[in-house]
């Protein structure tokens, strides 16, 4: 039987010169769709109470109500139950820091997070380089999230790893619906993804158990300070490098040959120049496929980069697309304070843009476009679906494709790539179960909100920070 790595290879998605990422194989009974925010969280709190090695998060932040806090007691417990465990958390500064006072309550995940110092918890809290520019003009820290963020979602326990493109907060483990793929008894990427966090997690600030945070003492090189950034995005490119090298190195000896499902990670972090995952994504979509091939895309945020775009709707040879995308009262920032509250229009313009450029094309049927609306539920979900006549491919992790997520954001993503026919079957209903609560749109002049008369204007001028 030819290996499934040959297979990719022979449509030089995988392993050329340009693109070096390791792969690892799993068994596919490892791997399992967790379908909905509760199943989600009750995942993540058994997985937690089971854990006796290591506990290693990724989030943008943790929130701050009940669900929260009991999750984090659950990793305090275990640390507990399990000294030896080695608990380790990452988040992003500008977001984790960002103080929303309820009664009762930890203002940041800061706050929620500090007792664990004392613990032996090791908590850091990544500070993009690029801010050092514009921190001294942004004095609410919210705008300074506009910039650039840490988004990676990676939640490991043991050797078990949940990636997914939800938070840590109550919304994420209640009503918005996002994916988590949770896979297995797979130690091998579990340290990878170990690896990454805590490298990271190096050139990050370290939170002190009197809430202070200071650079760990084998970095040298201040996101906060102007002249030092360009040393630290050449120092954290070679880290995160020199990284995938050794695991491409170790995993590429191992024997493949009878395997039917492979998994590889794929980085985006423009701010230091590392593309990974939009060199894959350009690939897949601009490649000649078979006839029988089927392509899914979903996002919760719709804001496709101009390269995506271009090569959706000028690929003669591209199969049948469904674009599974959020409406404006799914939209995560519906009915938000303030200017926020323009922000589903923003994106029904840039899809207003979109569907006028399918109009153009010479089949504009090849490309379908799903509105999720499911009634008082929000739209997290994003990844790829790709079901070809001898595998299926899934990606699954933080990126949404558009402008933030290929230019400014650090993002993980996990592409799995099987032969297996239960595992197919469950990667389509995923898919299947996500359509169902949405309606096709056909005509962008009639079947859209409305824009608020500025929003074309503004839309134009920000679209790098959607």
């Amino acid at each position: 039987m030819k290996r499934l790595l040959d297979s990719l290879c022979d449509l030089n998605l995988l392993l050329n010169k340009k693109f070096q990422v390791p792969t690892f194989h799993v068994h596919s009974s490892n791997i399992s769709v967790i379908k909905t925010p509760t199943d989600f969280y009750e995942t993540l709190k058994s997985l937690s109470d089971q854990s006796t090695k290591r506990i290693c998060i990724s989030s943008l932040y943790i929130g701050t109500d009940h669900l929260e806090q009991d999750l984090i007691q659950s990793f305090s417990q275990a640390k507990s139950k399990s000294p030896e465990l080695n608990l380790n958390i990452l988040l992003d500064y500008n977001r984790a820091t960002r103080e929303t006072p309820k009664p009762d309550q930890p203002g940041s995940s800061k706050s929620i997070l500090l007792p664990l110092i004392n613990k032996g918890a090791n908590v850091n809290f990544y500070l993009t380089h690029v801010n050092s520019r514009h921190q001294r003009f942004w004095q609410r820290p919210k705008w300074n999230e506009l910039i650039s963020l840490h988004h990676m979602k990676l939640y490991i326990f043991d050797d078990n790893i949940v990636i997914s493109g939800a938070n840590l907060s109550d919304l994420y483990f209640t009503n918005r619906q996002d994916r988590y793929i949770l896979i297995r008894d797979t130690p091998a990427l579990c340290d990878y993804f170990d690896q990454l966090i805590q490298t990271i997690g190096k050139f990050s600030l370290e939170l002190k158990s009197n809430g202070d945070f200071r650079l760990h003492d084998d970095w040298k090189y201040d996101p906060r300070r102007f002249l030092h950034r360009y040393l630290f995005k050449m120092e954290a490119h070679k880290a995160i490098r020199k990284l995938n090298e050794n695991f491409r190195d170790k995993t590429n000896s191992d024997d493949q040959t009878d395997v039917d499902t492979i998994v590889f990670p794929l980085l985006q972090m423009k701010t230091l120049n590392i593309r990974d995952e939009e060199k894959f994504t350009t690939s897949l979509i601009d490649n000649q496929w078979p006839d029988s091939t089927r392509f899914n895309i979903a996002t919760g945020y719709f804001n496709l980069v101009r390269k995506y775009q271009e090569k959706l709707t000028e690929n003669p040879q591209l199969p049948p697309t469904t674009i599974l995308v959020a409406s404006e009262e799914a939209n995560g920032f519906y009915q938000g304070k303030g200017l926020l509250r323009y922000v589903p229009s923003v994106y029904t313009y840039y899809l207003r843009n979109f569907l006028r450029r399918i109009s153009t094309m010479s089949n504009p049927n090849q490309i379908s476009i799903r509105y999720y609306n499911r009634s008082k539920w929000s739209f997290h979900g994003k990844g790829i679906w790709l079901q070809t006549p001898e595998y299926y491919l899934t990606m699954v992790g933080s990126t949404n494709f558009g402008y933030r997520s290929v230019y400014r954001d650090n993002e993980a993503q996990l592409v799995i790539v099987t032969r297996n026919d239960q595992l197919r079957k469950d990667f389509q209903s995923e898919f299947v179960n996500l359509v169902q609560h949405s309606h096709t749109i056909r005509n962008w002049q009639t079947d859209l909100p409305r824009i608020p008369f500025l929003i074309p204007f503004i839309a134009s001028i920000c679209r790098t920070l959607f």
